[in-house]
């Protein structure tokens, strides 16, 4: 993926709507009240992956090109990153896709024979939604109701066409959704489950971009709280959400949002869509999620178009800020959600709030830039055994690079960010 920077965002813009849950109840969407003097303290950025170690694994662009996924197990971690191998890989040479790696949160080391598990193209439904472009990160393990073991996995996926000047070919982005029934080794597609609203055409005919980020996989219950204990929870009340970025200038969008992507939220129920996953139901799968749109989760997540030539549902911001690369968890020390973006491929901003829907504004002190180096593509990873769940100093992993869309400057860093509410 090669990322143009976008214009600065403006002022944050806050839409206060009520949100009907399906389990009957009401929430507000609109901003979040904080309590106290909350914080957070970044620590000096440390490099996890330079362009000799980058090349020392056979990789050219990435990892990490995108979102950031892992899967922990004692003090060790498997990641999922976006990638395009070089010729010398042994497993995919030259070849785009979601690679796995070996390590701790600290270092990358074993690439697992540089094998891709997900690769461009084969969408299980015909879509071409990931034709020329198919990597991802983000992952969430679940089990099946009779028991099974299984890793969902969410990667972006892109089809070119046009011309954008000094990057060649222009994009237009979606989400797609796969299955691993053996620890991530191997994933199956599911297909397309977030399209933009806009058409693929309007996109590339224009000769320009358009950037739906890596996606997330967050479990929560109908009103965007967290649940404690899944075991324990009402199945019929518990949805996997995404969070990604979206363009509907027809639907009535002031500010950045009428002219540019901003950050969106959908959701699946998540009973219903293990049981589908597992079942292999690719017809089904992609119908399952649902964009939040003035006050509800009723709009559909993709178009049904195979080459997405009609518009897929209308989305209302749930964060009204131009950004790109959402990325979200749950803090247990400080029980709030946290959410990183990035504005303009210049800086990373940082929220917090109670619920999925309702946001504080960026915090000051988590305002993160890197003088005059590109920041790109944020991921927030928990520092225990849950990935999705922080413990007051979860990780920040970003890129920076000196010259982009140059991966010769590009290095993976990470910065680990104390969060105090006073």
């Amino acid at each position: 993926m090669l990322r143009v920077p976008q214009r600065p965002a403006l002022p944050l813009l806050f839409l206060v709507v009520v949100l009907t849950s399906c389990s009957g109840g009401t929430v507000n969407k609109g901003i979040f009240t904080p309590q106290g003097t909350f914080t957070v303290s970044p620590s000096a950025e440390s490099p996890v992956l330079t362009p000799s170690q980058r090349a020392s694994l056979s990789f050219l662009y990435g990892p990490a090109d995108g979102s950031i996924g892992a899967l922990t197990s004692g003090a060790s971690s498997t990641f999922f990153m976006p990638a395009t191998s070089s010729a010398s890989c042994a497993g995919s040479p030259s070849t785009t896709g979601t690679y796995r790696f070996g390590g701790s949160l600290g270092a990358f080391t074993a690439s697992y024979g540089c094998s891709a598990v997900i690769r461009p193209g084969g969408d299980p439904n015909g879509y071409t939604f990931d034709r020329d472009y198919a990597a991802g990160g983000p992952v969430l393990s679940i089990t099946s109701a009779a028991g099974a073991s299984g890793v969902l996995h969410i990667y972006h996926g892109e089809s070119q066409g046009g011309t954008c000047p000094g990057l060649g070919k222009c994009f237009y982005s979606s989400l797609g959704l796969a299955l691993s029934k053996d620890g991530g080794a191997n994933f199956s597609k599911l297909g397309e489950i977030l399209q933009p609203y806009v058409t693929r055409s309007t996109v590339l005919n224009a000769n320009t971009n358009l950037e739906v980020g890596g996606g997330t996989l967050l479990v929560a219950d109908g009103n965007g709280q967290h649940i404690g204990s899944l075991a324990a929870a009402d199945p019929n009340n518990t949805y996997l959400y995404v969070f990604y970025s979206d363009f509907d200038p027809s639907a009535g969008s002031t500010g950045d949002c009428a002219q540019s992507t901003c950050l969106a939220l959908a959701r699946a129920p998540l009973a219903t869509l293990v049981a589908q996953a597992f079942a292999g139901n690719t017809a089904v799968v992609p119908t399952l999620f649902k964009k939040f749109y003035k006050g509800a989760f009723t709009e559909p997540g993709t178009s049904g178009d195979p080459n997405a030539a009609t518009n897929s549902g209308h989305y209302t911001p749930i964060i009204a800020a131009s950004g790109s690369f959402p990325s979200a968890l749950y803090d247990a020390a400080t029980e709030r959600y946290f959410i990183a973006y990035t504005t303009g491929n210049s800086a990373i901003a940082i929220q917090y709030g109670s619920t999925l829907f309702s946001w504080s504004g960026p915090i000051p002190s988590a305002a993160i830039t890197s003088g005059s180096k590109s920041i790109l593509y944020p991921s927030l990873i928990g520092e225990g055994t849950d990935p999705a769940t922080g413990n007051g100093n979860p990780w920040l992993f970003y890129v920076t690079a000196s010259s982009w869309p140059d991966w010769s400057t590009a290095t993976v860093v990470s910065r680990r960010l104390q969060l105090t509410n006073k």
